[in-house]
C-alpha cells in the first residue's frame, strides 16, 4: 500500500483486519469493521480490547464465531515524511474471547462487538511449568515467554541482578513471571520495582528507574485544537501534542501515605533458629534522594508541626527468616524463600514506590492519537495555572501538574468511518519539580 502523508492528526491507515474461524477460513473484515478499542496498561500483563463489526452475513452464528478465533490486525499511523509507525499484530495474531454483543440495526444488518486479547493469554491458561528454572529473573521472565508461552514478540527485558533457582510446582507461566516482578532487583538501579506489562510494541520487563530514565516520547499541552499553527499553516505535530480535555484525577493523600508506608516503615525481621530479630527502618525523607524519581522534589518533607513525615513510622512489616542476612527462608506456597538478604534491603523502599503510584500527581488526558506513545512510557505534560488572581510572580503554568509523567495505562480508540484515532490515558510523577 502506498504511504500517505498525514494531514490531520490523528489519521490512520486500516492495513490489515482478518478474521480466522476455528476451522481456518479466512474473513476479511476490513470493510466490515465500524470501531476497534485496544488497552494497554503497566499493570496488565497482556494488551486486551474490543472490535465491533457491521454483520449483514449473520457471520456469528453461520461462521460461528465462538471465542476461539484468529484476529490479524494491522494499523498505520502515516507521518510528515511519508513513512509510518505501525501496530502490527499479524504475524503474532490476537485471538477473540468472546462475543461480548449482538444488536440488530434493522434492514437484515447488526452490529457484533467482540473482546480480544494477545494469543500468550489464552497459551497461558493451557500451559503448566512443573521443573526447577535456573538463572536471573530477568532470564526466567524471557523463558516462559519464549519457551513456555510460545512468544516471538519484541521483548524490552531490562537485566535483573543474582541467579535464581526456582522449583515451579506445576504453576502457569505468568504466574512464575509474577514471582519474578514481586522479587526481582534491578542490575542498573539496584531497585526492586519491576512491572511486567505488554504495549502494542511487544513485552516489558523493567523497574520504575528504568522507565523514569526515559526522555519523553511526546510533549502534551493544553491548549485549543485547532489554534497552533506554523507560518499561517495548521501544525500537525503541534495538534498531536494537544490535550483536548484533561482531569486532575489524584493528589497525594496523606491518610493512604502513612498507612502504606509511603513516608516511613519498620521491618522486624525475626530468625526462627536464633530467637533474635533486627529492626530495619525506612525513611522517605532520606531515601528519596537515593531512588529514581520524576523530579527533584519529595512531594512531602514536613507536617504541619514542622516535623519531618518520616519522623515515625507509620506502617509495621513482620518477617520470619532463618540465618539474618542470608538467602534463605521459610518458603512462600510457590516453594520459593521468602526473602534474601538484598530483598531486605529494598521490601520497604519497594512497597514505598509502588504505592506512591497511587497516592501521586495523577491526570486524565484525552488526546489525539498516534500510535508512538506506549504504556511504560515517558511523555511531558504542559497544564497552564488556572487562576482568577495571580501572583506576583505570575506563573503561567501549573506548578505540581507539568514535567515528566509516566503512562500509567492507554486507551487506543479508532473511529473507522470517521478515520479519526484518539487516546485516553492516565499518566502520573511521584515528584514535584524544582520549586522556586
Amino acid at each position: 500500500m502506498a504511504k500517505k502523508e498525514l494531514k490531520n492528526g490523528g489519521e490512520f491507515n486500516l492495513l490489515q483486519c482478518d478474521l480466522i474461524l476455528a476451522d481456518g477460513v479466512l474473513h476479511n473484515l476490513t470493510a466490515a469493521i465500524i470501531g476497534l478499542t485496544i488497552f494497554e496498561n503497566i499493570g496488565q500483563f497482556t494488551i486486551t480490547g474490543t472490535i465491533s463489526i457491521q454483520d449483514s452475513y449473520n457471520l456469528a452464528s453461520l461462521g460461528p464465531i465462538i471465542g476461539q478465533e484468529y484476529l490479524r490486525l494491522k494499523i498505520a499511523t502515516p507521518n510528515l515524511s511519508g513513512g509510518e509507525s505501525t501496530i502490527d499484530f499479524t504475524k503474532n495474531p490476537l485471538m477473540i474471547i468472546a462475543v461480548d454483543d449482538r444488536e440488530n440495526v434493522g434492514n437484515g444488518v447488526q452490529v457484533t462487538t467482540m473482546s480480544f486479547c494477545s494469543r500468550e493469554f489464552i497459551l497461558n491458561q493451557q500451559a503448566r511449568v512443573r521443573r526447577t528454572l535456573v538463572g536471573s529473573y530477568s532470564e526466567i521472565v524471557q523463558m516462559m515467554l519464549k519457551t513456555d508461552l510460545d512468544s516471538d514478540k519484541a521483548m524490552n527485558i531490562q537485566p535483573s541482578a543474582d541467579n535464581k533457582k526456582i522449583n515451579a510446582p506445576n504453576i502457569k507461566p505468568l504466574d512464575v513471571i509474577s514471582i519474578a516482578t514481586n522479587k526481582a532487583i534491578s542490575r542498573k538501579y539496584n531497585d526492586a520495582t519491576y512491572f511486567f506489562w505488554e504495549s502494542t510494541s511487544g513485552f516489558n520487563f523493567k523497574t520504575l528507574g528504568d522507565m523514569y530514565s526515559e526522555e519523553p516520547v511526546m510533549t502534551y499541552e493544553s491548549t485549543v485544537a485547532g489554534t497552533r499553527t506554523k507560518n499561517g499553516v495548521k501544525d500537525i505535530m503541534a495538534e498531536l501534542g494537544t490535550i483536548e480535555a484533561y482531569t486532575i484525577t489524584s493528589s497525594p493523600d496523606t491518610v493512604y501515605n502513612y498507612a502504606a508506608g509511603i513516608f516511613s516503615s519498620e521491618l522486624l525481621v525475626h530468625d526462627v533458629i536464633s530467637k533474635s530479630y533486627k529492626k530495619h527502618t525506612y525513611k522517605y525523607s532520606d531515601n528519596f534522594f537515593k531512588e529514581q524519581h520524576l523530579g527533584p522534589t519529595p512531594l512531602a518533607i514536613t507536617d504541619p508541626d514542622g516535623k519531618s513525615v518520616s519522623s515515625h513510622p507509620s506502617a509495621q512489616y513482620l518477617k520470619p527468616t532463618v540465618g539474618i542476612g542470608g538467602d534463605q527462608g521459610f518458603e512462600d506456597e510457590y516453594y520459593q524463600y521468602t526473602y534474601s538478604g538484598n530483598e531486605l534491603n529494598t521490601l520497604q523502599s519497594r512497597r514505598s514506590q509502588l504505592a506512591m503510584l497511587n497516592s501521586g500527581l495523577q491526570l486524565s488526558i484525552n488526546v489525539v492519537g498516534t500510535t508512538i506513545v506506549k504504556a511504560g512510557d515517558i511523555v511531558k505534560i504542559i497544564i497552564p495555572s488556572v487562576a482568577a488572581y495571580q501572583t506576583t510572580k505570575n506563573e503561567p503554568e501549573d506548578m505540581l501538574y507539568n514535567g515528566k509523567f509516566l503512562v500509567k495505562n492507554l486507551r487506543h480508540d479508532f473511529l473507522i468511518g470517521e478515520n479519526k484515532h484518539t487516546m485516553s490515558m492516565n499518566v502520573i510523577k511521584d515528584a514535584m519539580g524544582k520549586l522556586t
